[in-house]
């Protein structure tokens, strides 16, 4: 019945969504706020340093929640068994149980989206390959299935590398959205918890507080998070429509790899079907239809109520299992991927020259014929061809052309032939070179001279000012890049924060 879960899956990510990982991170969390608690002389150091040596398992937890009908109070009272007295008493001190758990949810979206960012990069590169790779094979392009004009095989793929940058820029942006945590109490106003202890764990983890949380998170950050997966599942389902169309018997002109032993249908031997992109249609399919639950999470209760939870305990999980599944599937596709020159080019001469129809008029009006009788001419011209009345468009129009003006025809021949893509190199260079931003700025903790010394001058100037913080720009061109590059070169991880934000 949960199928899926096996034929689909993604190891790596399947840890982090998994129970195991989950109550760690609770218990992180957990450790972390009594650290906070400790630091303001609240709870003895000893307290945090014994729950730090606890293990929990999943088993455990379950075995109490049939007695609680509560999953966090059965947490808590699976730590609280395995401790001091004295531990036992502190133990979620302070906190709602949406403290812990969104403050987790966020931290495993984070992981997540690291992970899909790092098969996004994978998927980029060997796009780029392929694009330069087949730049110079000229191939028809159809608008509505029809042949409609020429254009390189190589900018098939450039198009859908830039989608896929598109989508990594927008997972980048979800990160910075969903970083973001809550140990503020119930209904979020710090009656059983001070903003100190909240600003140490987050600090921790690597978050940011909730602008103004109500008792939980605001599901928009989620929603947003759903919406940048559901943007990425359409990028892939489109390589893989595409790859679909192209293997059409009568097109021909990519195919997916197919194994030795493979076989396509379980009576029809010839059958060579491209299994690998419709099941990433479906997948597809699958992720994008996930996110208007998310949405549907927007509106709670006041300041809140639990219909969110069973959603996004099914849903973000099978999200980004699913996604993480299908970006390394279609990298073994691209991978494997085979392009057939031969066919490419009969399937080019297969319109009869048809193609050039649109050149042919853009020629004929700068040669100085009224756009609206070209335009009849040439549609003439283009039927006839359609009809076998001439073997070619182009010998069909110059016939129709030099009944109006000899000197014309000769000068749209020469136009016209041979078949040239001029502006392709630019395309590729403005595709390669999209520009990256990196931010970077002190870490909130640590002193900034600079920085002060402008606050220092803007509250004498009389403005409200609670601090400030100086940081750097850096804008970089170039094919690809790197988080490794970003931090060995532009930051300094032990002082400075950045953000990367990817342009168009």
């Amino acid at each position: 019945m949960l199928g899926w879960i096996t034929r689909y899956k993604s190891d790596r990510m399947m840890k982090i969504w998994s129970e195991e990982e989950k109550f760690r991170i609770w218990k992180e969390i957990e450790v972390a706020v009594l650290e906070g608690w400790a630091k303001l002389g609240v709870v003895p150091p000893s307290v945090p340093a014994e729950l730090k040596k606890v293990d929990v398992k999943p088993e455990e937890v379950r075995q109490e929640e049939i007695k609680t009908r509560h999953e966090v109070t059965a947490f808590v009272r699976t730590l609280e068994k395995k401790v001091s007295p004295t531990t036992a008493r502190f133990i979620h001190f302070g906190l709602t149980s949406s403290d812990v758990i969104d403050t987790s949810l966020s931290i495993q979206m984070r992981n997540s989206i690291r992970l899909l960012i790092e098969g996004i990069e994978g998927i980029e590169k060997i796009l780029l390959e392929l694009a330069e790779r087949y730049k110079d094979v000229i191939g028809v392009g159809r608008t509505h299935g029809i042949h409609a004009e020429p254009i390189s095989i190589g900018i098939k793929f450039l198009s859908h590398f830039a989608e896929f940058r598109r989508a990594r820029r927008r997972l980048l942006i979800a990160e910075e959205e969903i970083s973001v945590g809550k140990i503020s109490g119930a209904v979020g106003i710090y009656s059983t918890v001070p903003p100190e202890v909240e600003e140490y764990v987050l600090q921790k983890f690597g978050l940011r507080p909730e602008t103004v949380a109500t008792q939980v998170i605001p599901r928009d950050r989620h929603a947003f998070f759903g919406l940048a997966c559901a943007l990425l599942a359409g990028a892939i389902e489109r390589i893989a429509l595409n790859l679909r169309l192209h293997q059409i018997t009568e097109i021909d002109e990519i195919r997916e790899p197919f194994e030795e032993e493979q076989t396509g249908s379980s009576v029809m031997p010839h059958k060579r079907n491209p299994i690998l992109s419709e099941n990433l249609t479906g997948i597809s399919r699958i992720i994008k239809s996930s996110v208007t639950a998310l949405l549907e999470n927007i509106p709670l209760f006041m300041e809140r109520d639990i219909s969110h939870s069973s959603v996004e305990r099914v849903i973000l999980p099978e999200i980004c299992i699913l996604l993480d599944f299908a970006l390394g599937r279609l990298k073994l596709l691209l991978e494997g991927i085979q392009v057939n020159e031969d066919k490419i080019k009969q399937n080019l001469q297969i319109s009869k020259n048809l193609i050039l129809s649109s050149r042919a008029l853009s020629e004929l009006v700068m040669l100085g014929f009224d756009r609206e009788k070209a335009y009849k001419l040439i549609q003439k011209a283009s039927f006839d061809t359609i009809e076998g009345k001439f073997d070619d468009f182009l010998s069909a129009l110059i016939h129709y052309i030099e009944k109006e003006d000899k000197k014309t025809a000769e000068k749209l021949k020469e136009k016209l032939t041979p078949l040239k893509l001029p502006y392709i190199n630019q395309i590729f260079v403005r595709a390669e070179n999209m520009p990256v931003e990196v931010k970077v700025k002190k870490r909130r903790d640590i002193f900034d001279p600079e920085g002060k010394a402008i606050k220092d001058r803007l509250t004498k100037l009389g403005y409200d000012v609670r601090d400030v913080k100086v940081g750097k720009v850096f804008e970089i061109w170039m094919k690809n890049h790197r988080k490794e590059m970003i931090e060995d070169v532009f930051v300094n991880p032990i002082v400075e924060t950045y953000e990367i934000e990817i342009k168009d």
